[in-house]
């Protein structure tokens, strides 16, 4: 799966969406949901805190076979700055800062590719 995004308010939903219609076939509606979620957290991530214009472009892309499915999500820019959160940092939740906790919650493993381009990936193991 394969999709290129506008870096605007509207790519995490765009990425839900089309991650669902593929997902359907693939997983169940846990991890279909799972998967979603934290793909959303990533692509909102690029949106707010790469650095990036309106009319640079995110990529999408979703692999699966039996076992796992791998997401990722690439930015025109660097990803250096992206850091999980400890969850004894005491940030106004206003401020955001949790969506890599949310997707370390809900994937088997998580990574980042520092770039340019950035790429922040996951994988979701079937027998999570």
């Amino acid at each position: 799966m394969r999709l290129t995004l506008s870096a605007t308010d509207a790519a995490p939903r765009r990425a839900r969406v089309a991650l669902e219609d593929w997902l359907l076939s693939i997983v169940d509606e846990d991890a279909m949901f799972q998967i979603a979620v934290a793909t959303s957290e990533v692509v909102t991530n690029a949106v707010r805190h790469a650095g990036l214009e309106r009319s640079d472009m995110i990529q999408l892309r979703g692999e699966a076979d039996e076992d796992t499915v791998r997401i990722e999500v690439e930015q025109a820019s660097s990803a250096a700055s992206v850091r999980l959160v400890p969850a004894t940092d005491q940030r106004d939740s206003r401020d955001g800062g949790f969506g890599l906790r949310i997707v370390d919650e809900l994937s088997s493993r998580w990574g980042v590719v520092q770039g340019p381009p950035g790429r922040v990936w996951f994988e979701v193991d079937e027998a999570q």
